[in-house]
């Protein structure tokens, strides 16, 4: 949430024309890739979903997920997406994790335009967005690409398809989903903090309703992603927002926000 709300939230709700135009995809690398050329060249192994690089390191589409899926649906992995002879490039976007893997952004080319392989995910509906870098501009085009398969039911986003947007005003969906990435949407009934957490509650029961948390020490973040004074986090008691994460059950389920595009204003 790197742009206003405002802004965002219409980009949310407007329908919008499809990305498929090569110059869209230009557009949304040049927004979350500040340096496409610094890229290393990879290779894609779709078994594993990665990105291997000739000197060994292993790298990961940054920003998606991936959800599991029925016996009868296609992989939603794209492995399938790309042709044989695609050239890509892994930009990273920090550390290795503890399993040795590398965030990037991933770049391909067609026909010697370059664009971002994580939006070409998004919208052919086999990954969802999963803020962990993508800030701003990059992350509302991301959205874009993610609304879009939504729209038009590409993908995991088809009837009957893997994924579902929760709803906070239902828990018990929410801790079947336990230990899943999931979408949920809800309003916030109150706020609450301590010396290191806030907390957005979404029922007047703490112990059975949906909650998200943050650490305090991140609050200026969040609520400069918010907007400003228009909508910190001070001001989000009453407001339908949307929650990105982790389900994890603490007292009802309850979502650990880490990136502030995990939390989107929708009410605006």
């Amino acid at each position: 949430m790197g742009a206003a709300c405002l802004g965002l939230c219409v980009a949310l709700l407007s329908v919008g024309s499809t990305l498929a135009d090569e110059a869209g995809h230009t557009v949304i690398l040049k927004d979350c890739a500040a340096d496409p050329v610094k890229g290393v060249s990879v290779t894609y192994a779709p078994a594993e979903n990665l990105f291997l690089a000739a000197d060994g390191a292993r790298y990961f589409a940054s920003d998606l997920r991936f959800p599991e899926r029925a016996a009868d649906q296609s992989p939603p992995d794209a492995r399938t997406v790309d042709a044989p002879a695609e050239e890509f490039s892994a930009i990273a976007l920090g550390e290795p994790n503890r399993w040795g893997l590398i965030p990037a952004w991933i770049v391909t080319g067609r026909a010697g335009e370059a664009g971002l392989w994580q939006a070409l995910q998004l919208e052919a509906g086999r990954a969802i967005f999963a803020p962990g870098h993508g800030e701003a501009a990059c992350a509302q085009a991301l959205r874009r690409a993610e609304s879009h398969a939504r729209r038009t039911g590409m993908g995991i986003w088809r009837q009957g398809g893997t994924v579902r947007i929760y709803s906070t005003d239902r828990p018990g969906p929410l801790e079947a989903a336990a230990g899943r990435y999931v979408i949920a949407r809800g309003r916030i009934v109150s706020l609450g903090k301590t010396r290191r957490t806030r907390y957005l509650n979404f029922g007047k029961y703490w112990k059975t309703d949906v909650t998200g948390t943050l650490k305090t020490a991140e609050e200026d973040r969040f609520s400069a992603a918010l907007g400003g004074a228009a909508g910190a986090l001070d001001a989000l008691a009453g407001r339908f927002v949307e929650l990105r994460g982790v389900v994890e059950l603490k007292d009802g389920p309850l979502i650990t926000l880490r990136h502030p595009e995990q939390l989107v204003v929708l009410d605006d």
